[in-house]
C-alpha cells in the first residue's frame, strides 16, 4: 500500500506532503483510501521521486497504457 511504500522509501509524511504541496492531514487521508484517482496517484508517486506507469493485462497479452 502507499504508506508502506512511503515508508520503504524512507520519507515521512511530512516531506511527501510538502513535495506534493498538500497538507500532511490530506496525505495521511490518501495513504487510508482503497480506491483512488489515477491522478492521486500519479501526485503521490511523483511526490516520491518516482513516474506513475499503468497498463492493462490480458489473458494473452499486456498493453502499457499511456495518457492515463
Amino acid at each position: 500500500n502507499l504508506r508502506e511504500l512511503r515508508q520503504a522509501l524512507g520519507k515521512t509524511q511530512i516531506e511527501v506532503a510538502d513535495a506534493a504541496k498538500i497538507q500532511q492531514s490530506e496525505l495521511s487521508k490518501v495513504e487510508r483510501r482503497q480506491d483512488h484517482l489515477i491522478s492521486t496517484l500519479r501526485r503521490y508517486v511523483n511526490a516520491l521521486g518516482g513516474e506513475l506507469e499503468g497498463s492493462a493485462r490480458f489473458s494473452d497479452k499486456i498493453v502499457k497504457l499511456s495518457g492515463v
